[in-house]
């Protein structure tokens, strides 16, 4: 019994995460192939529009098929964005934690080791994403990621 409620809550947890990360995945492999799909269409349309090999090789060289035919870089999120939500995600897990660690000042028995454990597993969490997002922080402005210059010291 004392297992299974440490158990239930990672289970629900992992498989949350899990779903959540699947269907992420999934929706952006669906706009990257209607992007691929859509810039395979036009190329069609400019083959079949250009008859002859010159007019084609006339074109291939302009500086408006180059701007056509290179694919767009892959959006990374800003370092500001990352870094406010490991910030915000820390704060969040370890109110929660410290939350289910005075909550377990009114358990009884068994609740009481289980709330224990998990309050603290959650308080390290947070604790651990805010250290992170500091580190993130540190980094990005030495890097020149924030600022736009590295700082060099």
């Amino acid at each position: 019994m004392n297992g299974e409620i440490i158990a239930i809550p990672i289970i629900v947890l992992t498989l949350a995460i899990g779903v959540v990360t699947i269907v992420r995945l999934l929706l952006e492999h669906i706009q990257r192939t209607k992007s691929e799909k859509l810039q395979a269409e036009v190329y069609n349309k400019m083959l079949d529009k250009l008859g002859s090999s010159q007019e084609i090789l006339a074109w291939a060289q302009s500086e408006s098929s180059q701007n056509l035919f290179q694919l767009p870089a892959p959006e990374r999120p800003a370092p500001f964005t990352r870094i406010l939500n490991a910030v915000q995600g820390g704060v969040v897990i370890a109110a929660l934690g410290i939350a289910v660690l005075f909550i377990r000042t009114q358990a009884v028995g068994r609740g009481e080791t289980a709330a224990m454990i998990i309050g603290t597993i959650l308080t390290a969490l947070g604790i651990g994403l805010l250290l992170s997002g500091g580190a993130s922080w540190l980094l990005s402005r030495k890097f020149g990621l924030i600022n736009g210059k590295p700082e060099l010291q």
